[in-house]
């Protein structure tokens, strides 16, 4: 008994406060209906303009170019698909008649990333009563960087950051509405996430609590039957209805770029829920791990810097506001259903995604997945000030919610965010992915392979010869498509007619194969006097040990060329006539715009390996051909090359464009080749050059040592311990006059 009138007082003070809580009156809203219409209006022109003047003319890097060659003919992406986005992109491509193929699908996310701005607006304007600070925390978060960024690029996640918003916006309009419309809105909502999820996974991270709160409203308050609730889940169903779309281009297209066989039930559920990958939750595949704490102290130092501290303190406000009971019902159930899905983001995502102590690129993709919880923040944030305005307009001075005035700092807020971001988020003139395509592709020999690895090289060179026509007859292949089971069925015979696959590719020695395997050596066999092949990525290690019997590769610009040894008379000569690398010939990124997390950034990295490769290949060729009368012009060639990537280094770092740890390993390896090169040439041409020319060398391979050999010390590098010791005592020396320095030093 005692037990029972425990429970009894409980459900009684539960109902109390419930109905104490109802009897608190809502907020009044600052604007009325047509304000908050205009507001609407203005903030969708102003997102459409600014996203449309600073949106990627071209291809952007990274999954873009890999979204528009498989929308182009109606293809599967990469897993799980995104059959919504790239059904929206290919009547993009199809129907907009102007622009390039790049261009056509950007205009997708602008249009989704000022309509996320938009449906943030309304969410804060109904909840929090204030359509003042709707708009002026939409233009936060939408003029934001990383919002900005994803919002003039053709990529999946201005959709999906739509999606999530307008997830919260019906979580919103199914808490307000009545007995007699639940049906409609608990319908409604389960298209909504439907849709969603045929977009991108991570929102099922919003939908989990969402459905619960709606199964239990249904079925254990309104007392609704099974049959209404099957009927609410058909049309969550029929939104994922998209994914029919992977089948369909199975069994009805021939796209030139896919990303698997979708002829089985069991090969359609593998991609669609990422199995290749873990879970819909693994970022890379592979079995590194992340941890829960690492991932959210990461997401508080990531979105403190993106957004400010300030959505945290405005977020602490309202969960004071909502646990203090000063707060109107439908305004408590809303919010905490917003803390919930936040809630089951960080918990599910925190603890599955596995990327730790991000760096580089992998912080780059890292930070994508930032975007959905921060959009809960900010809206959080957003409603957490519009209450804490109410509080100090009756605590402080009323003036405080005027909306004049309120409106006056929106508009200073929204300008002053703008300003500070548009210049790091203006791609207007972002052509880089071309350039790169236009430095190789032009030319390659006619019916060329080119072995790709990695999103640089294969999306970029795939688009271009795909959706621009830029060299159709260059074959790019995908090794990591070569190693797919389905590869030889589903593209060898159709995109890669007349290559020869002799099998499933497995990057092993070639005692490791097994039957029906080959690695890269068997394909160049198999393929090598029918096609001029090419690599533009790195090469395992284990399988060095097989080809490179056989095979050298010769830089070719940033790739290089793969070339029989036996074919090679004198590779000093094929060195010679190989295309250069040349400075001027395409413009590279601005290193200072373009950090580590860019694909830009990696390209710039790419280029200056380009040249540190070639220069080297130019040292090994002269150590091995001492008595070659090409000698001096491969000394000197090198010279020149290092001296390049050297000197943009020290240029960038001269007007502070990075910081000298940003490319140290680059820089000094580089420099310590350079300090060879004219210790060499200062010896060698010693009685063909004027003085000042010799001072010169001189003076070069000193400042270059001394870099090197202080570079060594600070990182304690053992490797070179012997070399650091020669070249200090070289360093020691007063006069190189008369220093004999051997080529094979």
């Amino acid at each position: 008994m005692a037990v029972k009138d425990k429970k009894m007082k409980k459900i009684a003070r539960e109902k109390s406060g419930k109905a104490q809580s109802e009897l608190i009156p809502e907020d009044e809203p600052v604007t009325t209906v047509l304000e908050t219409k205009i507001g609407a209006v203005f903030l969708f022109i102003l997102s459409c303009a600014i996203y449309f003047v600073t949106m990627f003319p071209g291809l952007p890097m990274g999954d873009s170019g890999e979204f528009m060659v498989t929308a182009i003919d109606f293809g599967v992406a990469h897993p799980p698909g995104y059959p919504l986005f790239t059904t929206m992109s290919y009547l993009a491509i199809k129907l907009v008649p102007f622009g390039t193929p790049a261009w056509r699908v950007s205009l997708l996310s602008v249009l989704f990333g000022a309509l996320f701005n938009v449906t943030v607006y309304y969410v804060i304007s109904l909840v929090g009563k204030n359509s003042v600070v709707g708009i002026m925390t939409a233009g936060w978060i939408g003029f934001s960087r990383l919002f900005w960024m994803w919002s003039i690029q053709g990529e999946i996640f201005s959709l999906n950051n739509f999606f999530c918003a307008y997830i919260m916006l019906r979580a919103y309009y199914f808490e307000s509405c009545s007995k007699e419309n639940i049906l409609h809105e608990a319908r409604m909502s389960a298209l909504t996430c439907g849709l969603s999820l045929s977009n991108q996974h991570t929102s099922v991270l919003f939908i989990i609590p969402f459905a619960l709160r709606v199964a239990y409203r249904v079925l254990v308050i309104e007392h609704k039957s099974i049959k209404d609730a099957f009927n609410i889940a058909l049309y969550g169903i029929g939104g994922m209805a998209w994914y029919l779309q992977m089948p369909i281009s199975h069994f009805l297209f021939t796209p030139r770029v896919t990303w698997g066989d979708f002829g089985s039930i069991s090969t359609f559920l593998k991609h669609m829920l990422r199995l290749d990958y873990g879970s819909s939750f693994k970022l890379v595949a592979g079995d590194t791990e992340g941890t829960f704490v690492s991932n959210f102290v990461a997401f508080v130092k990531d979105s403190s810097a993106e957004l400010s501290v300030l959505p945290w303190a405005f977020g602490l406000f309202l969960f004071y506001t909502i646990t203090t009971n000063v707060s109107h019902n439908l305004f408590k159930t809303t919010v905490k259903m917003f803390l919930a899905m936040m809630g089951c983001y960080f918990a599910v995502f925190c603890s599955l995604a596995n990327i730790e102590n991000p760096v580089g690129l992998s912080r780059g993709v890292l930070e994508r997945f930032w975007m959905q919880p921060s959009i809960g923040l900010v809206i959080l944030g957003g409603i957490g000030l519009c209450k804490l305005l109410t509080f100090l307009s009756e605590k402080v001075h009323p003036l405080l919610k005027n909306k004049y005035i309120q409106l006056a700092l929106a508009i200073l807020v929204i300008s002053v965010q703008i300003k500070s971001n548009y210049e790091e988020n203006d791609e207007s003139d972002n052509w880089y992915a071309y350039h790169y395509a236009q430095s190789i592709l032009p030319h390659l020999p006619e019916n060329s392979v080119m072995l790709t690895g990695g999103d640089l090289p294969t999306n970029v060179f795939r688009y271009h010869t795909i959706c621009e026509q830029m060299r159709p007859d260059v074959r790019v292949l995908d090794m990591q498509f070569m190693a797919a089971d389905w590869f030889r069925d589903v593209l060898a015979p159709t995109t890669f007619a007349g290559i020869e696959i002799p099998g499933v590719y497995r990057p092993y020695k070639t005692s490791q194969l097994k039957k029906g395997q080959y690695n890269l050596k068997g394909f160049l066999d198999a393929n090598i006097d029918k096609h001029a092949i090419f690599v533009c990525n790195s090469v395992r290690k284990d399988e060095l040990s097989d080809y490179e019997k056989y095979y050298m590769k010769i830089p070719y610009r940033t790739c290089k060329r793969f070339v029989k040894k036996s074919d090679v008379v004198n590779p000093a000569e094929l060195v010679e006539t190989t295309p250069d690398t040349v400075l001027d010939e395409w413009p590279m990124p601005d290193i200072r715009k373009y950090e580590d997390r860019t694909w830009e950034h990696a390209l710039k990295v790419a280029y200056l390996n380009s040249l540190s490769e070639k220069g080297t290949l130019m040292w090994q060729e002269a150590v091995a051909h001492k008595n070659s009368n090409n000698l001096r012009y491969l000394l000197e060639r090198g010279a020149l090359i290092h001296a390049q990537g050297v000197t943009q280094i020290e240029n960038a770092i001269a007007e502070g464009r990075l910081s000298e740890d940003a490319w140290q390993h680059m820089y000094f390896s580089m420099a310590g080749s350079m300090g060879h090169f004219c210790m060499v040439l200062h010896t060698m041409l010693r009685s063909e050059v004027t003085e000042e020319r010799r001072l010169q060398l001189e003076d070069c391979g000193r400042k270059y040592w001394k870099i090197y050999v202080e570079w060594t010390e600070i990182k304690k590098n053992t490797e070179h311990e012997a070399i650091v010791k020669e070249l200090k005592s070289y360093l020691a020396m007063k006069s190189m006059k008369d220093l004999n320095f051997n080529i094979g030093t």
